[in-house]
């Protein structure tokens, strides 16, 4: 009998968790594959449970598949989302749901060529996979592969741009944006501006929206506001905010995201104005380490990047069945200091800078 190498431990099998148990082989597969088509005394599952976790038992996966011809392989194909550290919490999210039920996900970023990820998505599938997860960094219609058919199909923060996915996940970005808008309306302000992305975004016209009718619930004509349009860049909530405030005497920015508003706040630095003793910022996203450390900390609607992974996670261990076609995501106003009351009279800038 061939020796084991040393230095290798031994894998534990199934044959070790029935002995340690002191049951049978069979009874060990029944529980550890959540048989409950087969009876086993509660008493007998847990002692094996507990006896697979006293001797730090792993699956073989490999031999699982083989035996129930299901795969524990999650494909994530995204757009943009590998080089963004935020917007990666989507995937972080999928794997802390998925991973504990001993899935692995295989990631494929497609940046540059929405259709570059046919052939990994074929080869995916033809390796086998419990469901393919479409990822976005932000809300945009995605190129679903064409040869997804029969397969399992989650959208998370996209949608397809054809085709069909059995669920699609997104933001709730309108009522993030009313939220944002109604911090500063409830305090008071009525010379308020949107500094919104670009008009076109879905994410913008959803905050938009928001804005508009937190305006009219405060009594106010949205026709009467102030609303501009950049680019979600530091530099274009600088230029926006030195406008709106010189302009027009804004004493609150409802700002696209919070980049847009960290330009802002530096806008109101160069014309010698105070946050938010003179002028009020709200941002959208609650980027980590930007939002929560700028001075005076930035109150914002938070996108739930890493919530949106884990229900997509939920979704990937549910049943079929069980799955609904569309689900929303709540965005959490996060209040912090960048909001105060309107001022007594309307900010003076004191040098415009050029």
């Amino acid at each position: 009998m061939a020796k084991q190498p040393a230095g290798r431990p031994k894998r534990v099998t199934m044959t070790d968790v029935a002995r340690r148990a002191g049951v049978s082989q069979p009874t060990v597969s029944f529980v550890l594959n959540d048989r409950r088509d087969v009876a086993v005394a509660e008493e007998t599952r847990r002692r094996v449970l507990e006896a697979a976790a006293e001797l730090d038992f792993v699956p073989n996966r490999a031999a699982q598949l083989l035996r129930s011809n299901r795969s524990f392989t999650v494909g994530v194909v995204t757009s943009g989302i590998v080089s963004q550290p935020y917007a990666g919490l989507i995937v972080l999210g999928l794997q802390q749901v998925v991973q504990p039920a001993g899935y692995v996900c295989m990631v494929v970023d497609t940046t540059g060529d929405p259709e570059q990820g046919d052939s990994a998505v074929a080869s995916l599938v033809g390796q086998g996979v419990a469901a393919i997860v479409y990822a976005s960094l932000s809300p945009k219609p995605l190129h679903r592969s064409p040869r997804l058919d029969g397969i399992r199909t989650i959208f998370v923060n996209c949608w397809p741009e054809e085709g069909h996915a059995d669920t699609i996940l997104l933001a709730d970005e309108y009522a993030g944006g009313r939220a944002a808008a109604a911090s500063v309306f409830e305090r008071g302000h009525r010379e308020v501006a949107f500094l919104g992305g670009m008009r076109n975004d879905y994410a913008c016209k959803e905050r938009r929206r928001g804005f508009d009718d937190a305006a009219r619930a405060a009594g106010l004509r949205p026709a009467d506001l102030v609303h501009r349009y950049g680019n979600y860049q530091i530099g274009s909530g600088y230029d926006l905010a030195t406008e709106v405030v010189v302009e027009h005497g804004s004493t609150a920015l409802v700002c696209g995201n919070d980049r847009m508003a960290i330009g802002a706040m530096l806008a109101l630095h160069a014309l010698g104005l105070d946050c938010p003793g003179d002028v009020s910022i709200v941002g959208f996203d609650d980027q980590p380490d930007v939002a929560d450390q700028v001075r005076p900390g930035l109150t914002t609607a938070a996108l739930p990047h890493l919530m949106l992974g884990r229900r997509a996670g939920e979704l990937v261990l549910a049943a079929p069945d069980d799955a609904p076609e569309r689900v929303i995501v709540d965005c959490e106003l996060i209040e912090r200091e960048s909001v105060g009351d309107p001022p007594r009279r309307l900010p003076r800038p004191k040098v415009r800078p050029r």
